[in-house]
């Protein structure tokens, strides 16, 4: 199928609703001819308690499986949500886009910080050391990727490609060898021309899902074949634990947050705090070795975090300001 893809820097698909309601690696390396460049070593890198500051942009959040915090992918390199405060590194401030936690660490895209040696932009890299460094995959110095979606266990990768590089056309594509090959996906059942969000399950790697402004598009093929399991509602961010996909959507100007039984299909509301519906989640992310803890994220950028699986929430960042 044909679908048509406008996406302008810093423009994710839930900037594309509000307007309409107003008006979220593995060691091998990409096979591919890349500058051969070493991992760029910071000196002695590591995080430390972040300054006064306020976030401008939230690209993506998260729970690596080798760190017990929460992090959050900002136009300043990542901040970390531990033991109620923040924490940034003292280098690596990367404008990350895309961020992806995986078991081993994350996977992420973007734009290196003023000064770096690393190309721009960054392609696909991932890291195993909570930033220190970062491997390339795959389309270094190429391509930026706002869309990216990887399974927990680092085995399947989604990508919407936004222009045509020296690999692949635009459009959606999937890669099951950690970057080396891509092939497009398929999408068929997928209504309108708009693309969403893409949402791949931690460990099995047959299941995915895509938020759209016409509901939660779900898929047990690799997004061969896409079946619609909500109404037609304008869907903004998803995220899969084991058992259950979350998502969120603007309804009748109220900003919503349920949770869906990936087994039965069957979804339920989940209270959350009030937002106003100009300020959609736009981000949903799952801790995957405590399920009961998960986070979003709002346009506004705010953060909310529950460690009871949805039944209490503590709002630990607001309006982006780390204080």
């Amino acid at each position: 199928m044909t679908i048509s893809i406008k996406i302008k820097k810093h423009l994710t698909f839930l900037a594309l609703a509000i307007a309409l309601v107003v008006s979220g690696c593995s060691a091998n390396e990409q096979d591919q001819p890349l500058k051969k460049e070493e991992p760029v070593k910071p000196g002695i890198f590591k995080l430390k308690k972040a300054a006064p500051q306020r976030l401008k942009q939230i690209y993506g959040l998260g729970y690596p499986g080798n760190d017990t915090g929460l992090y959050i992918a900002s136009q300043d390199g990542l901040k970390v949500f531990s033991n109620g405060g923040w924490l940034e590194g003292t280098s690596q401030k990367h404008e990350y886009m895309g961020f992806q936690a995986t078991m081993d660490g994350f996977m992420v895209s973007g734009h290196p910080e003023k000064g770096s040696d690393l190309n721009n932009p960054l392609g696909l890299v991932c890291s195993q050391d909570k930033g220190a460094t970062l491997e390339k995959l795959a389309f270094y110095g190429e391509s930026n990727f706002y869309f990216l979606s990887v399974s927990y266990n680092g085995k399947v990768i989604y990508i919407i490609n936004q222009e045509k590089n020296s690999q692949i056309e635009p459009g959606v594509f999937k890669s099951e060898n950690n970057g080396k090959t891509w092939e497009q996906v398929q999408l068929n059942g997928l209504e309108g021309d708009t693309l969403g969000m893409i949402a791949a399950h931690p460990t099995n790697n047959s299941l995915m899902a895509m938020s759209t402004k016409s509901g939660i598009f779900f898929s047990n093929d690799q997004g061969k074949n896409m079946n619609k399991v909500t109404d037609p509602i304008m869907s903004t961010a998803l995220a899969f634990s084991e058992d259950n996909l979350y998502y969120s959507s603007v309804e009748n100007n109220k900003v919503l947050f349920y949770k869906m039984n990936i087994h039965t299909l069957e979804s339920e509301q989940i209270s959350i705090p009030f937002l106003s519906y100009d300020n959609p989640i736009t981000f949903i992310s799952v801790n995957q070795k405590d399920q009961n803890t998960l986070s979003f994220a709002t346009y506004l950028n705010d953060v909310y975090e529950t460690a009871d699986g949805g039944q209490n929430w503590k709002l630990v960042l607001k309006n982006g300001r780390i204080e």
